[in-house]
């Protein structure tokens, strides 16, 4: 997911971002939060190419990404958790934007 042009580049620290990643995660029904399973959800500064998140299927674990630099604040960590969770259950953009999360 990448970075809109009109958010400012203010930055949580790795422990705000970290909670509210969790926040996120801990918000979402729990019909879909008991469905992840060996999926990662880790934080990290950033991604050369500005993406805000990722879903990474590949290899032995499957992980979810979210860049801090790109996520100025706790909503926009939350829409990017929800929009990498989306993309975990087989989604694609435009549903997800469809589900407002894109």
């Amino acid at each position: 997911m990448p970075l809109p042009s009109s958010v400012p580049m203010a930055r949580l620290t790795e422990v705000e971002t970290r909670a509210a990643v969790r926040e996120a995660l801990d918000a979402l029904p729990g019909e879909i939060g008991r469905q992840l399973d060996n999926v990662a959800v880790i934080v990290q500064d950033r991604h050369p190419d500005g993406l805000m998140g990722i879903y990474d299927p590949r290899g032995g674990i499957q992980r979810i990404v979210i860049f801090r630099d790109a996520n100025p604040s706790r909503e926009e960590v939350h829409r990017t958790v929800w929009h990498e969770v989306g993309h975990y259950f087989g989604m694609d953009e435009a549903r997800i934007r469809r589900l407002g999360y894109g």
